[in-house]
């Protein structure tokens, strides 16, 4: 589960690199959403992106990001074949996170016998797939 200090912190590099943007960019997005970006922002925390300037991986976080990169698919991008692109690219590199992480949290349930002096208890270890939580909520998010 992403934290809300996450979000937050998320929130306001996008409204930080959507003021570096300008007004065309704000204009295509609905309003309902750039309020929401806005409001829902840390107001402590105030990145800086610049004009012509080229963002590091470090200066922006994941979080904000995917949001960016949702903005782009959803509201930026008019050619319905770059949309198809991007949303390959998309659904490839969550497929990479998810190979990536298989072999880590794939655990098969198991029963486990524990016996005690006169009875016998049947111990079934279940591990929810957390990411594939995440990613699916990742996908509808991208597929609105």
């Amino acid at each position: 589960m992403i934290n809300s200090a996450k979000i937050s912190r998320a929130y306001s590099e996008v409204y930080s690199f959507l003021n570096a943007l300008g007004n065309y960019y704000i204009s295509k997005i609905p309003d309902a959403i750039y309020d929401t970006i806005k409001e829902n922002r840390d107001k402590n925390y105030n990145p800086v992106f610049k004009d012509n300037e080229i963002i590091k991986k470090n200066d922006i976080s994941q979080e904000g990001l995917s949001l960016i990169a949702a903005i782009n698919l959803q509201y930026w991008c008019n050619n319905p074949e770059e949309k198809l692109k991007l949303k390959e690219i998309y659904i490839n590199n969550d497929n990479l996170e998810k190979e990536k992480y298989n072999n880590l949290f794939n655990h098969n349930i198991k029963p486990k016998q524990i016996k005690a002096e006169n009875f016998c208890i049947d111990v079934i270890e279940y591990k929810e797939d957390f990411f594939k939580k995440i990613v699916n909520k990742i996908k509808r998010f991208f597929m609105l």
